[in-house]
């Protein structure tokens, strides 16, 4: 239907009247949207870190995979053999979960100290933040949450790599 040959006998003054009206609607939904864009950004600001990475379910999983991928890849695997997986799968989950300021209580040892005879390459160690970022890009996480929590794992590769 075209709308554009429609007539109305309007009145200059009800003509006003009908103008105010739409233009009313219009600014009272452009102020709607305003405020719903506003509202999904003060959100995405205001989640924590935790909760933009997906929490435990989401971090668990990544963990879970990168250390799949990590413990098979012939450039690290050296480092797992021997080494209960499962269990070193819940500590990284707990780990990365307690650096995203989320629940998780981490029990495991410090860095250096879980680390101090593995002799870590600075290679190993580059590969493992790699899959790391790798599995979090698998995620709805955004970006700005992966590098903030990459970024904070940072300090680790001082207490981790022994051999450049």
């Amino acid at each position: 239907m075209n709308l554009s040959n429609l007539r109305f006998n309007l009145t200059p003054e009800k003509k006003r009247h009908v103008m105010a009206m739409v233009v009313g609607t219009a600014v009272s939904w452009s102020v709607a949207g305003l405020m719903a864009c506003s509202s999904a950004l003060h959100a995405q600001k205001t989640d924590s870190l935790y909760q933009q990475l997906g929490g435990v379910a989401v971090i668990t999983q990544v963990s879970d995979r990168t250390m799949d991928r990590v413990a098979t890849d012939p450039r690290t695997k050296r480092t797992f053999e021997g080494i209960k997986l499962g269990y070193l799968k819940q500590s990284v989950a707990a780990y990365l979960c307690k650096v995203a300021d989320g629940p998780c209580a981490y029990e495991g040892e410090t860095m250096a100290n879980s680390h101090a005879d593995l002799k870590i390459t600075g290679s190993e160690f580059d590969l493992m933040v790699e899959t790391l970022r790798e599995e979090i890009n698998q995620t709805q996480a955004p970006n700005s949450a992966k590098n903030e929590l990459l970024r904070r794992l940072a300090p680790t590769r001082r207490d981790i790599v022994k051999n450049s």
